[in-house]
């Protein structure tokens, strides 16, 4: 059964284009969209585990015009995590992976407050990738594992996929399903390491455009294949 699932939210600058409105709203409306995600996710008490590629770090290479726009929208959607009822209804922990130091120092601290508060939750865990990069992570943690090894923490004979994931971003239930809206079929650097077996699944809507019956298909879809990790 589904668990662990994952999603790229692709196509916010083209439904811009499409449905006539500024860029800014249609990173609003899609924002929001990953609320509305959340909330149809919670009729599935299996899925104890969400992922959402929130933004790249090849993101930060748009137009200052751009990055400023997404950098209020992130600001002020950490400052509504305590009012939200989904989080304490639901019992939801909220945990950032990612570069973060390559972000605001205002967003950085509200990213660790919003950890704070809800670290008193473990009903489920929503895992937010900010300034993240598959590739980077395997780097980054490749160096943290060499550090302990150089001092005599860790013994690199012992290393294994399992002992590995410590020196991630974050130790998570790997995605059983994958999502990519806007049709487009690559992950481009999302959970490079986490996705190894997992399924995918690519809707041909926009991020803005998704809907709750969308989510209810690709669910459905998964829970009809027949998984054999390689068996």
């Amino acid at each position: 059964m589904l668990e662990s699932i994952a999603f790229i939210p692709d196509g916010n600058r083209r439904y811009a284009q499409q449905a006539g409105v500024t860029l800014a709203e249609s990173y609003y409306l899609g924002t929001q969209k990953a609320w509305d995600v959340l909330g149809w996710l919670t009729k599935y008490p299996r899925i104890k585990t969400g992922t959402f590629y929130t933004f790249s770090l090849k993101n930060f290479e748009r137009s200052r015009v751009e990055l400023s726009v997404l950098m209020k929208i992130f600001e002020k959607e950490l400052d509504k995590v305590k009012e939200r009822k989904i989080i304490r209804e639901n019992g939801i922990k909220l945990n950032f992976i990612g570069q973060r130091e390559k972000f605001p120092k205002i967003i950085q601290k509200k990213m660790l407050e919003a950890e704070k508060y809800t670290s008193q939750f473990n009903e489920k865990t929503i895992n937010l990738a900010l300034g993240y990069d598959g590739q980077t992570e395997i780097v980054d943690a490749t160096k943290k594992f060499a550090l302990d090894a150089k001092l005599g923490k860790t013994n690199p004979e012992a290393l294994s996929i399992d002992s590995f994931k410590k020196y991630l971003y974050a130790d998570f239930k790997e995605p059983d399903l994958i999502v990519r809206t806007s049709n487009e079929q690559r992950l481009s650097g999302f959970l490079t390491f986490q996705s190894s077996y997992s399924e995918l699944a690519f809707i041909d809507k926009y991020w803005p455009a998704l809907t709750e019956q969308d989510i209810d298909k690709i669910i459905e879809g998964y829970n009809s294949r027949g998984r054999r990790f390689g068996k």
